[in-house]
């Protein structure tokens, strides 16, 4: 049987797996891909209980912490293109905006499979009770 828990890991998995496949062209894309390829990792195993809620909340609280330390000196939206039209130079507010906003994903990612789990857990308790 297919369950939430499940199905959430495994769209999420894939979501951070496509977003890893296009930082190809990132101005550092190891790092990103590293990133997401690490939050698609943990979505999968959370999916399938093979990861405890100690794992998800210590990414949760790196990739929120990573968010305070990407976020941009101004925030100027994620628009189309990262680059001036004028001078052609990337606009690091923006690069920085998508990466801080990628990062809280993340997050919220993990921070969702620590609550299924402790609903899962209380709903267990609760139909296992006298």
């Amino acid at each position: 049987m297919i369950t939430f828990k499940r199905t959430l890991g495994v769209v999420l998995g894939l979501c951070f797996v496509g977003f890893a496949v296009v930082q190809y062209n990132d101005p550092d894309p190891a790092l990103w891909i590293t990133i997401y390829g690490i939050a698609a990792a943990l979505s999968i195993a959370a999916g399938f209980g093979k990861v405890n809620n100690t794992v998800l909340a210590v990414a949760c609280v790196i990739y929120a912490v990573g968010v305070i330390f990407w976020w941009p000196e101004q925030f100027e939206g994620v628009g189309d293109s990262m680059r001036d039209a004028s001078t052609g130079l990337l606009l690091k507010n923006v690069e920085e905006g998508r990466e801080s906003l990628g990062l809280a994903l993340c997050s919220i990612a993990m921070l969702s499979f620590i609550l299924v789990n402790k609903l899962s857990n209380s709903s267990k308790t609760a139909n296992t009770a006298p």
